[in-house]
């Protein structure tokens, strides 16, 4: 269980943070007090069925999003991977075919 917490705590605060809300903001519009707020992102506490209800209407989201862990990669991971510092000049171009080709849709 508490793997389970930490990946959606990480989740909810990577979903918040992508909406542009403080965890002050948040935790105001679900009704919760801002350290409960900071304790479910750390993975400390997990949230009750109603306040993932309203978590999930809050940040336009639906509630599985929260726990789709295995497709989440944080923008210090993606950096990680992707390491543009060690790719080559056709490397580079190829991502950059493949970015234009996504981003113009």
């Amino acid at each position: 269980m508490n793997d389970l917490k930490i990946s959606f705590g990480k989740r909810v605060k990577a979903i918040r943070k992508k909406k542009n809300f403080s965890q002050e903001e948040l935790a105001e519009k679900i009704e919760i007090a801002v350290t409960n707020m900071g304790k479910i992102e750390r993975g400390e506490s997990f949230v009750t069925a109603s306040t993932l209800q309203k978590l999930a209407d809050v940040l336009g989201v639906r509630v599985f999003d929260f726990f789709v862990f295995d497709t989440f990669v944080s923008v210090d991971e993606m950096r990680a991977e992707l390491n543009p510092d060690n790719m080559t000049d056709e490397e580079i171009k190829q991502l950059y075919r493949f970015y234009k080709l996504f981003i113009n849709v």
